[in-house]
């Protein structure tokens, strides 16, 4: 009896000893894994407070950002509130270089309706002081009725830079056809040299001279001078140059050709094949192809900057050519 009991107390001894020595291990256990975990815990620390310090700078460079868009917000609006107090209403300040018809006609009374054509000429002085827009001109008259004379209205462009030649030239026109002048049927314009851009350092292109790329650039930007001029004149532009005779009946057949075909989709009627000669375009179509020009004067002659003009607003590419 004895001897078992005594049995037990051992059996009991052994197994709290057991016990303690397996809670010993597993502290150890646990402390060790604490202790293998406080590098990494570390290196998280250490991570991830850069990231918060980059956070806490990002937040400040937006706010400094949002604070000066507020602020350049705040110039622009106060801008244009003393743009639009100090511009008159027929200005658009978007589109500074369109011009008022008013304010560059030399001679010439201004019609009071809307006509059916505008035929536009530009002219620059030639040498020799050779001339030939008298011609053209005439032939105009002659080749026209008094009653089609009614619908249209010739503007004629003095393009060239020396405003003592301009004026003579205005006044010699102005002696010879006064009576057309009187009426509006024909009206002589000059453009501000502050229209033009700079024509010096120009693109040298297809091997032409310096004076050469200055000449056709500079036409290009009197051809977008003239369309801006002529765009609220009429319904269509023609445009021709001052060493052109008109055809008979000319403006019959332009008018007979709208009618009979009555075409939505055109964008320019090609009366003729030499260069920028006899082009119609409606009016409403001036303004876009001025702007186009004034982009790209110095890249392209005007004659080519055509087609890329019209492969933009007309991709079917529906040129008629007129052989009537």
């Amino acid at each position: 009896m004895r001897l078992s009991r005594m049995r037990m107390l051992l059996v009991r001894q052994v197994v709290l000893v057991c016990m303690v020595v397996s809670l010993c291990l597993n502290f150890r256990m646990l402390i060790g894994t604490d202790l293998q975990n406080e590098p990494l815990q570390s290196d998280l620390q250490k991570a991830v407070q850069p990231c918060e310090l980059q956070r806490e700078m990002l937040m400040d460079s937006l706010a400094t950002m949002n604070e000066t868009l507020h602020r350049r917000q705040a110039r622009s609006e106060r801008s244009i509130k003393q743009l639009t107090r100090t511009t008159p209403p027929h200005v658009n300040p978007g589109r500074s270089d369109v011009v008022a018809t008013e304010s560059v006609r030399m001679a010439g009374s201004p019609r009071q309706n809307k006509g059916f054509l505008t035929i536009g000429i530009p002219t620059v002085k030639r040498d020799q002081n050779a001339t030939y827009l008298v011609s053209t001109l005439d032939s105009l008259i002659e080749h026209t009725t008094a009653a089609e004379r009614e619908q249209i209205v010739v503007v004629v462009f003095l393009a060239d830079f020396d405003t003592d030649y301009n004026r003579n030239f205005s006044s010699e026109i102005s002696r010879k056809y006064s009576q057309h002048l009187d009426n509006g049927f024909i009206q002589i314009i000059q453009a501000p040299q502050s229209f033009y851009p700079t024509l010096e350092e120009l693109k040298i292109k297809f091997k032409d001279s310096p004076e050469r790329v200055r000449w056709r650039s500079k036409q290009c930007v009197d051809y977008a001078f003239l369309f801006q001029c002529c765009r609220n004149l009429s319904e269509y532009y023609l445009q021709l140059e001052d060493d052109v005779v008109s055809a008979r009946n000319f403006f019959t057949g332009i008018k007979e050709y709208l009618e009979r075909v009555r075409l939505d989709d055109w964008t320019m009627l090609e009366f003729s094949e030499l260069g920028f000669i006899g082009k119609l375009f409606r009016s409403s179509e001036l303004q876009r192809f001025a702007d186009f020009l004034l982009l790209f004067y110095q890249e392209l002659p005007a004659d080519l900057l055509l087609n890329p003009f019209l492969e933009i607003v007309q991709p079917t590419k529906r040129i008629f050519k007129i052989t009537q």
